[in-house]
């Protein structure tokens, strides 16, 4: 019997991703939009970039599709449970268990030529968020590209005007079910998430919302992503 949600919203930890494990993918791993995202976004790299998988889960389907398509892979988690179940399930990866607010890119590749942030940065507050917006431009090679999947907080029906911040670009505090648990969530809106980028040097080259629905044993609530490409402008 699947358990009913939680009344208690919390934000989630490295605690609630190690319970979770596969039960992640099996719910989550067919997003259909996510997947042609993540194609897309490849079709920009070189064949010899290698890129960093910001939270990478249980290794499917970003960072699997990053290693089939021939490019090395790193990936970062704060479960441990999930960086096992990656390097099982993309064992030519190189993935440790790390907090992404603490990661230093290894020394030998010095900067990626793309970094995906695949729907891992909820648990995070405004000036997290903004550091890490620093640290993904820093990380990244000029003419390199970000991948972020989130959402916009217009989007999540249980924003409501008082959890906006005084600049109408971010929110705090926002419900959310998933995993059969009630979390919360700091969400940037659209302008909001396109602005952080540009401000820290990025270029918008995509932009896009993709519905998911997913299954009804998942106990989680449907989601509309928004996902943005950016490029770090070439060096002068």
């Amino acid at each position: 019997m699947e358990k009913s949600p939680s009344s208690e919203a919390i934000v989630p930890t490295d605690e609630f991703y190690n319970e979770m494990g596969q039960k992640y993918e099996d719910a989550f791993g067919h997003d259909t939009g996510l997947h042609n995202i993540v194609t897309q976004f490849l079709t920009l790299l070189p064949q010899t970039a290698p890129v960093l998988d910001c939270g990478c889960g249980t290794g499917k389907p970003v960072a699997h599709m990053i290693a089939e398509s021939g490019r090395q892979v790193f990936g970062i988690d704060l479960s441990q449970t999930m960086v096992e179940l990656s390097r099982k399930q993309v064992p030519a990866g190189i993935f440790e268990r790390c907090n992404m607010l603490e990661y230093a890119p290894p020394p030998s590749t010095a900067r990626f030529g793309g970094v995906v942030a695949m729907l891992s940065l909820f648990a995070l507050s405004r000036p997290e968020l903004e550091s890490m917006a620093q640290k993904f431009f820093r990380w990244i090679r000029p003419g390199g590209f970000l991948l972020l999947g989130t959402f916009g907080a217009e989007d999540c029906e249980n924003t409501s005007p008082e959890l906006y911040d005084k600049d109408g670009l971010c929110a705090g505090g926002i419900e959310f079910t998933f995993m059969n648990q009630k979390v919360t969530m700091t969400l940037f809106t659209k302008l909001g998430w396109n602005r952080l980028l540009e401000g820290v040097g990025f270029e918008i080259v995509h932009a896009e919302t993709n519905r998911f629905v997913p299954p009804p044993d998942a106990g989680s609530d449907d989601e509309t992503h928004y996902f943005v490409i950016a490029r770090k402008p070439p060096a002068v």
